[in-house]
């Protein structure tokens, strides 16, 4: 091979070593929102290490995920809108640490928590809400999709 091309690292596991607790379901989603210095720091470090592509910080960013905290927490707002605002606040933040000089993937987690096929909610409801992450990425001008740590073929295929 003459020709290959390099992906970013974690960046969930970097919030963790620069001090961040990440809560449980949205895992770092809410850095988007309440450290985007430190995310937009993490894309630009791989990019400085020789990242061809970066992973904006997508992963968890959905309505089925804030659900599951506002639930838990008792916090009032709406899940959609919170996980939207994550997502477009991880593209830009993305988008402003490649200045053009990367490609931006877009990561797309399992439904429900990794690791955990039996909580797979079934091909209906899968489809439809990838369908929506997907439409919600490709809108906030994702170059590459990327299906991460589903938890099944049948995940997966819903997902492609």
């Amino acid at each position: 091979m003459t020709h290959f091309k390099i992906m970013d690292g974690a960046l969930g596991s970097e919030l963790i070593k620069r001090g961040l607790t990440l809560p449980e379901h949205i895992w770092s989603a809410e850095a988007n929102i309440k450290y985007p210095d430190m995310v937009q720091q993490i894309h630009q470090e791989y990019i400085n290490a020789g990242a061809d592509y970066i992973t904006a910080n997508t992963f968890r960013t959905t309505a089925r995920a804030y659900q599951k905290v506002e639930f838990k927490d008792r916090h009032e707002g709406n899940c959609e809108i919170k996980a939207e605002t994550s997502l477009n606040k991880a593209v830009e933040l993305a988008k402003k640490a490649s200045n053009d000089s990367v490609l931006i993937i877009g990561s797309i987690a399992p439904l429900e928590d990794c690791y955990m096929p039996k909580l797979f909610p079934g091909k209906d409801v899968a489809l439809s809400e990838f369908f929506k992450q997907g439409e919600l990425l490709s809108k906030a001008g994702i170059n590459i999709l990327l299906l991460e740590t589903m938890n099944s073929i049948s995940e997966t295929e819903a997902g492609l």
